[in-house]
């Protein structure tokens, strides 16, 4: 299967367009010199999304960082802060981008550009009087702060607020979850510490290992001297007893502890749906007229899949609170309330479930008006029923058509998503509702995820779990002819999973222990293992975020020993053996070293998959300095080098700061950039580039060749890190 191309590049776009989107809320509650600082940062912010889709030929999302950079530049050179209707006009093309980065499907087909236009004409309409102005005030949106939403002038009273949901009406409450930037570029700095913890638990495991392994080498010696001094080994095998012993309780302690950290490595905090929640409730209650305080607490961590299925439903129930719980301020003033209403989001971890709880302090649910409502749905028994019965009643849908909800000012719509996204997790969902007091909702969601038989098998001393229900059998000791395998009277491809899981590894060729006859469909394969052990019932979860994506692999689950092993995707591979091919070893050749330094991780990564395939190998820098460090430590065949890395160095003066250094002037510098003015390409070669690079114009094959020429050289000149190895 095709790599992905986008993937880093979706990577760093939404959280490129994250930091863009939360510095336009933090803007809004900042005060003047503050918010004056606003449209610099967001520049450069948007230059580097521009920068990374065009090395990935996105001409829609670049011409939308485009349209933002020219929202801010007037922005930037005013000295007023920016206003509400030009943080709106700036967010409208956020959005946008945001949709278009969320419409990448892998399969490297660009997106068109109908994008750009709208979001020109949007950003080009917005005007003071293009809709009410909304105001934040207290503080972002944290674990234990919350966000004052206030619009401008409301909806009469007793006017019914627009469908939010299944009607064509849509308003600018619909909130886009796809299109949602989830702060995903945080989850490695929020587990570095745990994965230093355990690092630092492994290492002192092993070093008990070791520990016993010298004892015990220790006594295998004393057993050879037993007959010339009995009395004494005994005492001092007594002794060695007791340290192996003590040894062993220690080390199973700390094993234990490893596995309850290796437990933790695959959680994320709750607070990161915040912002996109505070996001939903803002559009939500400025639509609306309506004044909202949003406050969201809880420092529980979830399971990323966990997370990622109820982010939908959670933006959901925040739309239903401030369109069909909180009134209008005029209704709120004439039933003795403050007109700001209130939307709390509680999150919190009870042993393996997770409890959340939306509550407000809204209008309720009217049970007259519902009864009424089922009554004229023809729901049996509507009219005698308690109003327990009839919230139950509620929650399994069918009662939330806009119409009806406008007839009875409670609530309904959308129920359908969160109930399904409740039974989908295994969950509990309830409602509690007094009329005029306000409406909680509580969900509860278990942590595991799904349950399997599977096959237990071994491959290359790593155990693994295959669903039984791909197993048509499993041969033992079976014949194997190159890639195939005889059964019966026909032949089935066949591959070693060793070889799958490990394809970079050497190994010896030898016949398999046993072989699994795979079935999907109409294919079917052999996969070739050292043994099996067993059948069980396990509970499998999504991997981590933190893994690469892989075909063959659909989870993770504990075995007996409550130690993770990879739960296989049968399609994933029969697929792997159908295209399996003998692979002809490389030829032994030294490989050149290149450094790439860019602040983009696309197009850090992209080069680096280009020209690793090409057999060259690459170090990596995000920033000037670092490579300018990285260059004196290690002597490069060549350096590709951004031209803007705000806010530090940038690439001319890299290139000036290398020809100024008598050690490393004669390694080439090449310059990458989305810049290709003249002037930029003329200063590129004042200060002693090799070459440069424009990103919107990038070609594969005139990258490969102007790098081949230049290591080429630099290997005549014998520039090359004599202390590389060979390449794999």
């Amino acid at each position: 299967m095709a790599k992905d191309p986008y993937r880093y590049f979706r990577v760093e776009a939404r959280d490129l367009l994250t930091q863009m989107s939360e510095t336009v809320l933090a803007a809004e509650q900042a005060e003047p010199a503050q918010a004056l600082e606003v449209p610099a940062k967001m520049l450069r912010l948007a230059h580097t999304l521009k920068g990374a889709a065009s090395v990935v030929r996105l001409p829609t999302i670049a011409g939308l960082a485009h349209a933002i950079e020219d929202l801010l530049t007037p922005l930037r050179d005013s000295a007023r802060p920016p206003s509400r209707d030009d943080l709106d006009a700036v967010l409208a093309v956020i959005d946008e981008a945001s949709q278009a980065v969320a419409a990448l499907s892998g399969n490297a087909t660009p997106l068109t550009a109908p994008g750009y236009g709208a979001a020109q004409s949007s950003t080009a309409s917005a005007s003071p009087a293009a809709s009410p102005a909304a105001s934040l005030t207290g503080s972002p949106v944290a674990p234990d702060q919350g966000t004052a939403i206030n619009a401008g002038p409301s909806a009469p009273v007793g006017s019914p607020p627009p469908p939010l949901e299944g009607t064509a009406s849509a308003t600018a409450a619909d909130v886009d979850v796809d299109a949602l930037p989830l702060p995903i570029m945080e989850i490695p700095q929020i587990v570095s510490k745990e994965l230093d913890t355990l690092s630092d638990s492994v290492g002192e495991s092993l070093a008990h290992v070791s520990t016993l392994k010298r004892l015990g080498a220790q006594i295998a010696d004393l057993r050879k001297t037993l007959p010339m001094a009995p009395e004494d080994l005994a005492t001092r095998l007594l002794r060695l007893e007791e340290q192996l012993e003590r040894g062993g309780r220690q080390l199973e302690r700390e094993l234990l502890q490893t596995r309850d950290y290796a437990e933790q490595l695959r959680l994320v905090p709750a607070s990161l749906l915040f912002g996109p929640l505070q996001r939903a409730a803002r559009d939500a209650a400025r639509s609306l007229g309506k004044q909202v305080m949003f406050q969201a607490r809880g420092e529980a961590k979830l399971e990323g899949g966990v997370l990622n299925a109820l982010l939908g439903a959670l933006v959901q129930m925040i739309r239903n609170a401030v369109a069909h719980g909180i009134e209008a301020p005029e209704a709120r003033l004439a039933a003795g309330k403050a007109a700001q209403g209130r939307i709390e989001l509680l999150v919190s971890r009870e042993g393996r479930q997770v409890r959340l709880r939306c509550i407000d302090d809204g209008a309720g649910i009217d049970m007259a008006a519902l009864r009424r409502t089922a009554v004229a749905k023809g729901v049996p028994n509507a009219a005698h029923m308690d109003e327990p019965a009839l919230i139950e009643r509620l929650l399994r849908g069918g009662l939330s058509t806009a119409r009806q909800v406008d007839a009875l000012a409670g609530r309904g719509v959308g129920m359908d998503l969160v109930r399904d996204t409740v039974a989908r997790l295994g969950g509990q969902l309830t409602l509690q509702s007094q009329h005029g007091q306000g409406t909680t909702l509580e969900m509860r969601v278990p942590l595991q995820l799904g349950a399997v038989r599977a096959l237990n098998v071994f491959a290359d001393g790593l155990a693994s779990w295959v669903p039984l229900d791909a197993v048509v059998q499993v041969v033992q000791r079976p014949v194997i002819n190159g890639r195939q395998m005889a059964l019966g009277q026909e032949l089935v491809p066949h591959v070693a999973l060793a070889e799958l899981l490990n394809p970079g590894r050497q190994r010896t060729q030898q016949a398999p222990g046993a072989a699994l006859i795979l079935r999907s469909g109409a294919q079917q394969a052999a996969i070739g293992v050292d043994g099996v052990d067993g059948v069980a019932t396990v509970v499998w979860r999504p991997p981590p975020a933190l893994l690469p994506p892989s075909k063959m692999v659909i989870g993770l689950a504990l075995d007996a020993e409550q130690q993770p092993l990879a739960v296989l995707n049968p399609e994933g591979l029969i697929e792997a053996a159908r295209r399996a091919r003998p692979q002809a070893a490389p030829p032994a050749r030294r490989a050149a070293t290149i450094l790439v330094i860019d602040d983009s991780l696309t197009t850090r990564m992209l080069e680096q998959s280009i020209l690793e395939a090409a057999g060259y190998r690459v170090h990596m820098a995000s920033s000037a300095e670092d490579g300018l460090e990285a260059a004196r430590r290690e002597r490069y065949a060549l350096i590709l080098v951004d031209v803007e890395m705000p806010p530090g160095m940038d690439g001319f003066s890299f290139v000036e700061k290398l020809r100024a250094d008598e050690d490393l002037r004669s390694i080439p510098a090449v310059l990458v950039s989305s810049r290709n003015a003249p002037e930029d390409l003329a200063r590129g070669a004042a200060a002693g580039a090799d070459g440069y690079i424009i990103k919107g114009e990038f070609s594969q094959n005139a990258f490969l060749d102007k790098v081949a020429e230049l290591v080429a050289r630099s290997q005549l000149a014998g520039l090359t890190n004599r202390t590389e190895g060979a390449s794999a």
